[in-house]
């Protein structure tokens, strides 16, 4: 089984793809710079020869060649800003993927706190790369070719257009010296505040139920505000030194015709060789003084790659499709399983090791913090092991390809989370939904009547998170979305929790009807009422399996423990 490129090569891999349009671009910007001699060289011809001569038919035909190719700039010049956008666009739809990649798996991970800021650093990029200032970096290069023609016309004419361009150009290193460190402190604080206020806002009727939005506005205010404060001052440095710039630019502008003007006296030069002299030294310091204008979209541009560079290297190289297994039987087996959640380096599971026959029906059972949850999520390929193995009917559950998860994995989490959509295409797991498949779900998870209940039955429209919907309702259309595809492994984590008596009594019945099915069932639970439909029983405590057997034995041990409910953190 082979791997596809990931890491740091994502970028530059994706770059590199579109390094024939920046051929084009730099092959179009070569023509652009070339006819920016036009205006020169007719200025040139005007001062020199046509008012000297007083030849209205010279000037008619200069003039008439110099519109004709300066719309051929202006045609080139609006060709190499579409292929700028095109690459923009090109280089957007090459890595969108594995960003995206890279935020579900970072958010899975949990080494990505913020999903939306990759997506926004994306946009910084492209919007970058298609904007008029990226054309400066394609000009910087014919800086020498313009103090060449300058040297051409005379020497100290050129001397000056050397020196000019290195103030210039230590200028924009001063930029960029001076800039860097405030505004890298200003995304960093501007990411941290956005992400705060993302997370925190998530719970917003906890935060006017306890009185706590005034703390979390200061505390959002400080982030904030630092952001402001770093921002606006690197945008008073990067001010006073564009400035400075432009002030030196008009400076080099009255020098260079002052030196002209000297050299004219000086019979050394003609009046229209001063004027060209003066608009050829103007264009080759403009692309250095257009890089110091736009260096704030540089910089943020810069530091999105950056970040996106970054995330995409913590991403897990994508396995290709290989051999399509067949349908499991739904025997899970368990091997000295040891992990931690991610970001975490201690161990919350040690040397877990069991066998779950194929339609059996079992529970997971033991004290909060014991590390429930966490082999939960191991069973069904959510996280991964730092040791030991979890297979279904041989593989391991790594190797079983997302769309085979699809058909034969099911899993309810104990925080219940219903995404945009109809309730249809959530049970469908935002599949295009089988209808027959979508009924028999909702139906073997006891959930059909309640959805008929709704105002446009399964294509009744979730609000954000389920909101229009209870948590016990949530809780089981959850459970039909777990149940979706026919199933050979369900795991359900505290699949009671938020269910009154009648759901609890609806999910007995699904466990007796999984059964009937032959489906692997692993309950996390402490109701005994469910406890009773279960055959085999587990305990997990402080991390390791301390019993297992026939559910009457284990439980006639364990029932004075059970009587608190307790959930897994």
């Amino acid at each position: 089984m082979t791997h596809s490129p990931a890491g740091s090569s994502v970028l530059g891999a994706a770059l590199h793809r579109c390094r024939g349009m920046l051929v084009a671009v730099a092959v179009f910007s070569a023509g652009t710079n070339f006819l920016m001699l036009v205006s020169p060289v007719y200025m040139l011809q005007i001062y020199d020869r046509v008012l000297s001569s007083a030849s209205y038919e010279t000037l008619v035909a200069l003039t008439a060649v110099a519109v004709f190719l300066l719309v051929c700039f202006g045609l080139l010049d609006w060709v190499r800003q579409r292929l700028m956008a095109r690459l923009a666009l090109l280089l957007n739809f090459a890595v969108v993927d594995p960003v995206l990649s890279g935020v579900y798996q970072g958010s899975l991970q949990r080494f990505q706190r913020s999903a939306g800021q990759p997506v926004r650093d994306l946009d910084t990029l492209r919007q970058f790369i298609a904007s008029p200032p990226a054309l400066a970096f394609f000009d910087v290069p014919w800086i020498p070719f313009f103090i060449g023609v300058i040297f051409l016309i005379h020497v100290w004419l050129g001397v000056l257009g050397v020196c000019s361009a290195l103030v210039i150009l230590m200028l924009a290193l001063l930029t960029e010296w001076t800039v860097r460190t405030p505004y890298r402190s200003a995304s960093e604080h501007a990411v941290s505040s956005q992400r705060f206020a993302e997370n925190s806002l998530r719970h917003a009727d906890v935060l006017a139920a306890m009185g706590m939005y005034a703390g979390f506005r200061r505390r959002w205010r400080d982030k904030h505000d630092r952001a402001v404060a770093l921002q606006m001052r690197g945008g008073a440095r990067l001010g006073v030194l564009l400035s400075a710039s432009r002030a030196f630019r008009q400076i080099v502008q009255v020098g260079v015709l002052g030196l002209g003007a000297w050299l004219v006296l000086r019979q050394e030069l003609t009046p229209g060789m001063m004027i060209a002299a003066s608009i050829v030294l103007g264009r080759a310091l403009a692309p250095i003084e257009q890089g110091i204008s736009a260096w704030r979209g540089f910089v943020a541009a810069r530091q999105a790659w950056h970040r996106l560079d970054v995330l995409l290297q913590r991403v897990p190289p994508a396995p290709t499709a290989g051999t399509r297994l067949p349908r499991p039987e739904g025997l899970l087996e368990v091997e000295g399983l040891m992990a931690a959640p991610p970001g975490a380096t201690r161990p919350v599971l040690r040397g877990v090791s069991f066998v779950l026959k194929p339609g059996s029906v079992s529970a997971l059972i033991g004290p909060s913090g014991s590390g429930k949850s966490t082999l939960a999520r191991l069973l069904v390929g959510v996280w991964s092991a730092q040791a030991g193995t979890v297979r279904l009917d041989g593989p391991l559950i790594s190797e079983w390809p997302a769309d085979s998860r699809l058909q034969h994995i099911g899993y309810l989490p104990q925080e219940v989370e219903l995404f945009e959509g109809s309730m249809a295409e959530n049970i469908a797991r935002l599949a295009e939904p089988d209808d027959a498949a979508v009924l028999a779900a909702a139906r073997l998870a006891n959930c059909h009547e309640l959805i008929m209940r709704q105002p446009e039955h399964y294509d009744t429209r979730m609000a954000d998170g389920g909101a229009n919907l209870s948590a016990g309702q949530r809780q089981r259309v959850a459970l039909a979305r777990a149940l979706y595809g026919d199933p050979v492994l369900v795991v359900l984590d505290e699949p009671d929790a938020n269910l009154d008596t009648e759901g609890q009594l609806a999910l007995a019945g699904t466990l007796r009807d999984l059964a009937r099915r032959r489906v692997t069932v692993l309950l996390v639970t402490h109701n005994l009422q469910l406890l009773r439909e279960v055959g085999y029983v587990m305990v997990l405590q402080e991390g390791a399996l301390v019993d297992a057997g026939p559910a009457q034995e284990v439980l006639r041990r364990y029932m004075r423990p059970l009587q608190p409910l307790a959930q897994d953190g």
